[in-house]
């Protein structure tokens, strides 16, 4: 899709699960990033006439748009308490309440670890994690290619870090 401007039907088919995945762990759930996503190609059917691929890759501009929205989601509706709605789910009848627990405890930990990052490092990791290469990330971030490497590399590090230190703790 490089240099020449693809239909707004092409973006919306190749992004869409790509846009939705991202959303969904910014807002914390299924039914918000749904919306949210919604509202993301709204903004670009709306936008699509003033898109220039010159400027941007169609994936830092629908991303550019998508951050924007989550961002306007957390305002809207003030910051959610994502573990809450974690640990309110139940366990279905065939699974074991114990490992159900256990995995509660491990999820809390990893979002006390993501907590614990930077907003540029946890930008960084959601953004590559859903195919976005380092000069897209970058783009979005407003900093360099490299700095978005930086963020990302860190970010991972400081995860694999706080992980480690749990399992020697325990």
């Amino acid at each position: 899709m490089a240099g020449a401007k693809p239909t707004f039907e092409e973006l919306y088919r190749e992004f869409l699960p790509r846009i939705y995945a991202y959303v969904r762990v910014q807002v914390g759930s299924t039914a918000d990033a749904e919306d949210v996503t919604s509202e993301v190609f709204i903004h670009a059917y709306e936008a699509y006439g003033r898109y220039e691929p010159q400027a941007s890759t169609p994936a830092a501009w629908l991303f550019r748009i998508a951050r924007n929205a989550s961002l306007d989601h957390h305002r809207r509706s003030g910051r959610r308490d994502r573990l809450r709605q974690t640990l309110a789910r139940q366990p279905t009848a065939t699974e074991d309440p114990a490992e159900v627990a256990e995995d509660r405890l491990r999820h809390a930990e990893l979002l006390d670890a993501v907590a614990g990052l930077s907003e540029g490092q946890r930008e960084a990791i959601s953004l590559r994690h859903v195919g976005l290469a380092f000069a897209e990330v970058g783009a979005l971030l407003g900093c360099s290619e490299d700095a978005a490497k930086m963020l990302y590399h860190r970010g991972v590090r400081s995860l694999k870090n706080a992980v480690r230190r749990k399992e020697e703790g325990a």
